[in-house]
């Protein structure tokens, strides 16, 4: 019965629905669908894209923006944020490339998410580019992250800020006021590096060093701590030698004791930043040659405490000062070391430079020290002086190598 109730055509329209039911979730498996792509993609393949370098800066960092497979010779719009900024158009080459450079404005307004818009008739993307937060420091410029010194040179470097700007730097003392510390120019990236000295900061005051951009209207701050300090003018001198100190980095409207080796030779009074000066003799018990902490300046109040170098020279005296070779020449010597020995030397400022010891040198005598620390001996004017030159003698202490010289004219 089935066999006759199936004709030929039946059996084709069995086997033609048979073939369909199996070969539609084939082609359904084999093409599953593409991704949407922009109309007309370019030479590469692939879909429409670009891209932006970098995508983080300070004011006016230009920004290099890049497109790929893009149609041929399509035009795209490019701006920062808002067309108000001004806007940029590129073409496409065959190969649907571009790349063209932006600027970010020169000011921007903090919390404020910015984008860069590239827009064409085939593709509309955004880009965010993060404005660098500004910032500055401060360290010494002997050592790199060192506490600046008061009265040395630091230096300040700043970045984020607006590209070629003038930058004005203020030292904030917050209720002591401000004290101008300079300008800066940033170059084409916002950066900027400037050496500056150092004022006096008092000791326990919040000191903070600000940059305030003109153009992007940006400020940073970056709180120093400041090293105290205190400089002597001679650094080097006889017994009696007057001698200015000033000293900076100790505590406001304080008390500062001077020592001079230990002895107490003066009293000072800082001003409301810290700062002061005084002034004092070479006692005559200074023990003579070079300490590195000869002088010490230490505040009552903040204990902070401060030290420079002295160096104690003896006193060296001749007679005559004047002559030809073979001159005899008293030396007289005071401030020596008790019961010591010295050397003394003829020095030629023509076989070294300008004079003292760093010219060639002749050894022409020593002597024994008295108790005193006193001594007195005669040497001899070598041969070979030049009439109109000026010669040293030089005379140094053995035992604590602290030396001193006198001068001679020849004639």
């Amino acid at each position: 019965m089935l066999k006759k109730s199936l004709s030929t055509k039946h059996l084709i329209w069995l086997f033609s629905g048979l073939l369909i039911l199996v070969l539609v979730p084939a082609i359904i498996l084999v093409h599953p669908g593409r991704p949407a792509h922009a109309s007309g993609g370019g030479g590469g393949g692939g879909s429409p894209t670009s891209s932006i370098f970098p995508t983080q800066g300070g004011p006016g960092t230009v920004i290099n923006v890049n497109g790929f497979n893009y149609p041929p010779n399509v035009n795209v719009t490019i701006y920062f944020q808002t067309k108000a900024n001004g806007t940029v158009t590129a073409v496409t080459d065959q190969g649907g490339f571009f790349s063209t450079f932006i600027t970010a404005p020169a000011s921007y307004t903090p919390g404020t998410h910015y984008y860069v818009h590239v827009n064409s008739t085939v593709l509309m993307e955004q880009f965010l580019f993060t404005f660098t937060k500004p910032s500055i420091t401060v360290f010494a410029e002997v050592g790199y992250q060192q506490k600046p010194i008061y009265g040395a040179q630091a230096a300040v470097n700043g970045s984020g800020f607006s590209a070629n700007e003038t930058v004005d730097l203020t030292w904030d003392l917050g209720t002591l006021g401000t004290i101008k510390a300079g300008i800066a120019a940033t170059d084409s990236s916002g950066f900027f590096f400037n050496n500056l000295l150092m004022p006096s900061l008092p000791f326990g005051v919040q000191a903070h060093m600000v940059a305030h951009g003109r153009i992007s209207g940006l400020t940073a701050s970056f709180l120093v701590n400041e090293a105290p300090a205190i400089y002597a003018n001679p650094t080097q001198g006889i017994i009696g030698t007057a001698v200015s100190l000033n000293g900076g980095g100790f505590g406001s409207n304080e008390n500062v004791k001077v020592l001079f080796q230990g002895i107490l030779v003066a009293n000072a009074h800082t001003n409301a930043k810290g700062f002061f000066t005084s002034s004092f003799a070479v006692p005559t018990t200074a023990k003579i040659g070079f300490q590195n902490n000869g002088i010490i300046a230490s505040g009552k109040t903040s204990g902070v405490a401060a030290n420079t170098f002295f160096n104690v020279e003896p006193n060296v005296s001749i007679q005559p000062n004047t002559g030809t070779s073979g001159t005899l020449i008293t030396v007289h010597g005071a401030h020596f070391t008790p019961n010591g020995f010295v050397q003394i030397l003829w020095v030629f400022p023509n076989g070294g430079g300008s004079g003292g010891s760093g010219g060639n040198t002749v050894f022409i005598g020593f002597a024994n020290v008295s108790s005193h620390g006193t001594f007195s001996t005669t040497v001899t004017a070598p041969a070979g002086l030049i009439s109109g030159q000026k010669y040293f003698v030089l005379v140094i202490d053995e035992q604590s190598s602290g030396s001193n010289q006198a001068v001679f004219k020849a004639q």
